[in-house]
């Protein structure tokens, strides 16, 4: 009797075994559908951020042609032109003429002329 206990025993660990067997394949394969799937979760979340960004992006530039076309927008490239209405008078101050005669040779004639330079020299006569 003892022997027969020890067959269906020994039968037993050969079917787990070779039931184990079998799974390794299944395993290795459902371990690789995880992979996969992950790597396709994480592409989706960062082509997710790419489209928000470049949604924010287009409300952006939608917001800046707007505002391109508004005469708000005119106005101030007209005046940063030095334009004025008509009966307005443009007060624009005169260089001193030593620095435009240097032709651009002096540090003076090499930086920007903006508003904030043009009036810094017209009062002090001086670099900022």
């Amino acid at each position: 009797m003892a022997s027969r206990w020890r067959q269906v025993i020994h039968f037993k660990h050969v079917w787990l075994f070779g039931l184990a067997l079998a799974a390794l394949p299944l395993l290795g394969a459902f371990n690789a559908r995880l992979a996969v799937t992950r790597q396709l979760l994480e592409d989706e979340a960062r082509l997710q951020r790419a489209i928000d960004y470049e949604r924010s992006r287009a409300q952006r530039l939608d917001d800046y042609e707007r505002y391109a076309g508004s005469d708000a927008y005119v106005e101030g490239w007209a005046r940063r032109a030095r334009m004025v209405r008509p009966g307005e008078i443009a007060v624009v101050p005169v260089m001193p003429s030593d620095v435009e005669e240097q032709g651009g040779s002096s540090e003076v004639a090499r930086l920007p002329r903006d508003h904030v330079f043009e009036w810094w020299a017209a009062f002090f006569a001086d670099l900022p």
